[in-house]
């Protein structure tokens, strides 16, 4: 009887233990449970979250945010969109030119006398029709057209100039090097058509309203088709970078309020055609033998790196993220330099402003780019730009020289 008391005893105290640690581990189970349940949700709000976050930084969306703030009007955005929408064309038809025979010479010859190669052309028609058709520009301006194309499709208040050479450095395209597309959109402006004037007449308005200095610009940018499509933009509030995304086809923001490298931060590079430097006047020869010794800036023996690419646009866009100075004056055989003012240098200027940096044109490298009215369309001008430091090096050694 005290054997089977016992037994029943420890059996019970068995049962008893045994219960507790189920109790026990059934507990942590559901801790655990509920604690993965918990963080399932916690992955998802942040998945959602990040989600939204990207999406705000999508082209579109954020320039729809910035009318939301008051930065900029809707009819802007509509005209920012379409030229967004018409880089993203060009870049999968530079992409595929090899392919579509879209290499080599169209034939002919644009306003400046430069031989426009096939897809000059083919890209020129695209931003015409997106700009056209997105019916908030009044005059158009490209540098394949000889003079201010009229839009027929007008509606609303947004009479804007917009101007764009659709394919800088096209030359580069035969061999997938480098190059891109600029644009400048100006402010609204009058050009009333009267039936009773001659098409002479009329295009006289309408060209004298297009011909702004950069001070009326409202907002420039340029897309760089390379091995990324990088589309760059300002409209007066910093400059911010946009790189497609080929799975959405989307731009989304890559680069915030971008600044001019300068000081300690700045690479010491200069830019330029050395090939043309013994065209150039004498003090800025002088000026590039002592980059390339780095007498400039005092660091003799420590000489400025050298980089070119031949396009405006792959040149100038190393400039903004590297800094230093990029050279385009004028020389013995085109003495009004070779870049447009309206449509490329004017552009550019607004853009190196915006980023803290410098553009000047003139003999002593002082006269500021944006303060210059063209007298035509396809004007010429030089260009000085970059990082402050680096022009104000140039002013200070051409003053000396």
């Amino acid at each position: 009887m005290a054997s089977s008391s016992l037994s029943s005893s420890l059996s019970s105290s068995l049962s008893s233990k045994k219960k507790k640690m189920m109790m026990m581990m059934m507990k942590k189970s559901c801790s655990t449970r509920r604690t993965q349940k918990k963080r399932f949700y916690s992955s998802a709000s942040q998945e959602q979250q990040t989600t939204n976050s990207s999406a705000e930084k999508m082209l579109s969306i954020w320039l729809t945010r910035q009318a939301q703030l008051g930065n900029l009007d809707d009819d802007l955005v509509i005209v920012i969109n379409s030229i967004a929408i018409a880089c993203k064309q060009i870049m999968s038809l530079v992409k595929a030119a090899p392919l579509q025979g879209n290499i080599g010479l169209a034939g002919g010859k644009n306003e400046s006398g430069d031989e426009q190669k096939k897809l000059d052309v083919i890209a020129n028609d695209i931003f015409l029709n997106a700009v056209q058709k997105c019916g908030r520009s009044s005059v158009i301006v490209t540098e394949e057209e000889d003079h201010p194309v009229l839009s027929a499709t007008n509606v609303g208040n947004g009479d804007y100039v917009v101007t764009f050479d659709p394919i800088d450095g096209s030359s580069n395209i035969d061999a997938c090097v480098t190059t891109g597309a600029i644009f400048g959109i100006y402010s609204p402006g009058e050009c009333d058509i009267d039936p009773t004037q001659s098409a002479e007449e009329i295009m006289k308005n309408c060209t004298e309203n297009a011909n702004q200095s950069g001070e009326n610009l409202v907002a420039a940018g340029y897309c760089m088709f390379s091995s990324s499509c990088v589309f760059m933009i300002t409209t007066g509030h910093g400059v911010f970078g946009f790189t497609l995304d080929e799975q959405i086809g989307e731009f989304v923001m890559s680069h915030e309020k971008l600044q001019i490298p300068d000081g300690k931060d700045m690479k010491r590079i200069y830019s330029g055609n050395n090939g043309n430097v013994q065209l150039w006047a004498p003090e800025l020869r002088e000026y590039v033998k002592k980059l390339q010794t780095g007498e400039i800036d005092g660091r003799k023996g420590d000489p400025w790196s050298y980089r070119y690419i031949g396009a405006l646009i792959g040149d100038f866009h190393r400039t903004l993220l590297y800094g230093g100075i990029w050279l385009y004056p004028p020389d013995v055989k085109a003495t009004e330099g070779k870049a447009r003012l309206l449509y490329e240098v004017a552009p550019i200027a607004m853009i190196a402003e915006q980023a803290n940096g410098m553009a000047t044109r003139g003999k002593m490298a002082d006269e500021r780019v944006m303060e210059v009215k063209p007298m035509s369309i396809h004007q010429k001008s030089p260009m000085f730009v970059g990082s402050n430091s680096a022009v104000l090096g140039l002013q200070k050694f051409l003053k000396e020289h």
